[in-house]
């Protein structure tokens, strides 16, 4: 019988506890995989949607959080002045509750800039200009809110006409609500103000680095980020991925000791056996690699099953109302494999011990238990 063999047939003893050790572990590992998955996917929502209308380099306030501060919409006269800039708009994004709809991202955009270029028209129209009382909704806004073109829609106090039903390639602004900049602004009391500027560059003759030096030069109070950057660098992104780890660490802590729990137990049961085996010749390290190799097989089990929870988890969490179309979760063979090392580390981290407790043990005092 080989090492391995034996390693397998020793998980199979004690069937019962194996397999409520391989839930547990596997539980917490479904968790790191739900929670992570929610965390990479929200950045990749955001810089999604920044690359589907076209955007190179975004300008907001140094401060803010999830939803940059406002600033004076002035700002983007400077903007447009630095060499290698082609286009600029200026965005104003809220988060609103409208009509039944607890969370709804809306988002201002200025009238006849490239942010509007995007957005594939299913049904209807665009406003035909900044200052109609009409949006856009993205295809899932539409289902969310129950509304058709030629709807009324109520937004904070204002009344609405649904010009058209949009389908744009980043899902989270399949989920939003479009209108003129100049619209958001007044219903939300916010003149002349806006919170982003997306910029679209000329060519590669100007380096992105230049463009974003200039553009602090001339406005000391803003930061200028690629599409890739915005997510990295949003502070309520990176607090969600802070959260979700340190609960991820927490659950594989947890998971760690109840195996460390369940390989002290077999060792403290076979401990006349293990004395035979030093007894017959066995090396000390021989015994170790089996105890290691056994809890590193509970928890390969337990990271299969703890994958195939989460995203399962995932995916029901991509379909409740109040996530579908908003964010998107990451799954990917960077995470799975992600949760299978950290499963295997759990293992390797709580056999060590154990196994090395029982090369210790004294092959005469053994055969007397």
């Amino acid at each position: 019988m080989t090492l391995l063999q034996l390693t397998l047939k020793n998980l199979t003893r004690r069937p019962i506890r194996t397999v409520l050790t391989v839930m547990g572990i596997g539980v917490g590992i479904g968790a790191v995989v739900a929670l992570l998955g929610l965390a990479w996917g929200l950045g990749e929502s955001w810089t999604d949607a920044l690359k589907a209308r076209g955007t190179d380099l975004v300008v907001r306030k140094a401060s803010g959080f999830l939803l940059a501060e406002p600033f004076d919409e002035e700002w983007i006269k400077q903007v447009r002045e630095v060499p290698g800039v082609a286009q600029a708009a200026n965005l104003l994004t809220e988060v609103l509750s409208i009509e039944e709809a607890p969370t709804v991202v809306v988002s201002g955009r200025e009238w006849g800039t490239f942010v509007w270029d995007h957005l594939t028209i299913v049904d209807g129209r665009l406003p035909r200009s900044g200052d109609e009382q009409a949006v856009v909704l993205g295809k899932l806004a539409a289902e969310q809110l129950q509304k058709k073109v030629g709807d009324k829609i109520t937004i904070e106090v204002a009344d609405f006409t649904v010009a058209g039903i949009a389908e744009c390639k980043a899902l989270v602004e399949n989920a939003t609500v479009f209108m003129s900049l100049k619209n958001l602004q007044n219903i939300v009391t916010k003149e002349k103000q806006a919170n982003f500027i997306n910029i679209r560059m000329k060519d590669n003759s100007v380096p992105p680095d230049e463009i974003s030096k200039a553009i602090v030069s001339k406005l000391p109070n803003c930061t200028v980020e690629t599409a890739e950057d915005l997510s990295d660098n949003n502070e309520a992104v990176k607090t969600f991925k802070a959260m979700n780890w340190g609960t991820s660490l927490i659950a594989l802590l947890v998971g760690t000791f109840g195996v460390m729990n369940t390989m002290f137990m077999s060792v403290f049961e076979r401990t006349r056996e293990i004395g035979v085996l030093i007894a017959l010749g066995w090396k000390r390290s021989r015994i170790l690699r089996m105890i290691v190799y056994e809890s590193m097989a509970l928890c390969a089990a337990a990271g299969v099953l703890g994958v195939v929870l989460g995203v399962a988890l995932l995916k029901i969490m991509a379909r409740m109302p109040i996530m579908e179309g908003k964010l998107e979760p990451h799954i990917g063979p960077d995470l799975l494999g992600l949760a299978m090392g950290l499963a295997l580390g759990v293992g390797l981290l709580s056999g060590l011990y154990p196994a090395f407790r029982c090369t210790q043990i004294n092959p005469s005092l053994a055969l007397r238990q």
